[in-house]
């Protein structure tokens, strides 16, 4: 346990990093906007682009870890629904509890923790949960919202800003150019290779940075006291990786590293996507911020756990 803990541990040093430069200020009170829009416009579609366009997906492609991730996903998203049903929300805000149940740090978090310990064959597969299943999830909550937010008007219009704002999602767009240009064939030239891989291996670093000033701006006594706060981080952190190992060893009996990497990523904490749905839509976001506190805090000792399962 100690020696998971270990080898986790720096990438849980740069958060604290960020988390340190948060509450000293040294960033100034824009420095995690600043820093998040880097990441998400500039050196993480530069990453994804870089991986999907230069992956042998022949290889590396396992329809049975997407069933299982997706599969998965939303088992803990209904389970989340229904938290958020006994907390008496409304449908739209029910969508956000989904959300926090179910929305993996696959990007910010995943990428390098995953990488480090479980080795760089498992990015194709991360960027598949990524890309696959957090879009999917992404979907469903905001049609959630909209259909609460509507009252069973104006779906289509609905449906008309979640492709659109889809199309505009670099996030989402950036593999799919990767993948456009892996099934043309052509090899990227060296020179825009290395512009991406530069930028590239930026992300990753600059995204857990990000991560720890937007923890800085939390309160974190609340979010530990705040029991519906707890009840989502249990169900993210532990129900969410044994609902996938069921799946993964018992239902579609994939083979031991596919099966792991898609228990690790389970295991992951909840992202920050439901936060900015929340912030978009003017919901409540004190849960869902307290949400991801909690759950990232406490995936030092959960993912360490997970992976010391998973070794033995």
């Amino acid at each position: 346990m100690l020696t998971n803990i270990v080898t986790i541990l720096p990438v849980f040093l740069i958060v604290l990093s960020g988390f340190g430069a948060g509450r000293a200020g040294v960033l100034g009170p824009d420095g995690a906007t600043i820093l998040n829009r880097f990441v998400v416009w500039i050196a993480l579609p530069c990453l994804l682009f870089d991986v999907v366009a230069t992956t042998d997906w022949h290889t590396y492609w396992n329809p049975g870890f997407a069933a299982v991730s997706l599969i998965g996903s939303f088992a803990v998203f209904a389970i989340g629904l229904v938290i958020g049903r006994m907390r008496g929300l409304s449908i739209a805000d029910m969508g956000v509890d989904g959300l926090n149940a179910s929305y993996c740090n696959a990007v910010y978090i995943g990428l390098p923790l995953l990488t480090l310990t479980l080795g760089p064959t498992v990015r194709p597969h991360i960027i598949v949960a990524a890309g696959f299943t957090l879009t999917a999830l992404f979907v469903a909550g905001v049609i959630l919202i909209e259909a609460g937010r509507s009252h069973g008007h104006g779906m289509a219009g609905a449906a008309l800003h979640i492709v659109t704002g889809m199309a505009r999602n670099p996030v989402i767009v950036s593999p799919l150019a990767g993948l456009i240009w892996w099934w043309s064939g052509l090899a990227l030239p060296a020179p825009i290779h290395g512009f991406l891989t530069m930028l590239g291996t930026a992300a990753s670093p600059a995204a857990l940075v990000a991560v720890g000033l937007f923890l800085a701006q939390r309160p974190i006594v609340h979010a530990i006291g705040n029991p519906h706060v707890l009840a989502l981080s249990l169900v993210k952190l532990v129900v969410h990786p044994a609902i996938t190992a069921w799946l993964a060893w018992k239902v579609f009996m994939l083979p031991a590293d596919i099966a792991a990497t898609a228990i690790a990523v389970a295991a992951l904490p909840t992202g920050t996507g439901p936060f900015m749905i929340a912030e978009f839509y003017a919901r409540d976001g004190k849960v869902t911020s307290g949400t991801i506190m909690v759950s990232t805090i406490a995936s030092v000792a959960t993912i360490a756990g997970v992976l010391l399962l998973l070794r033995g």
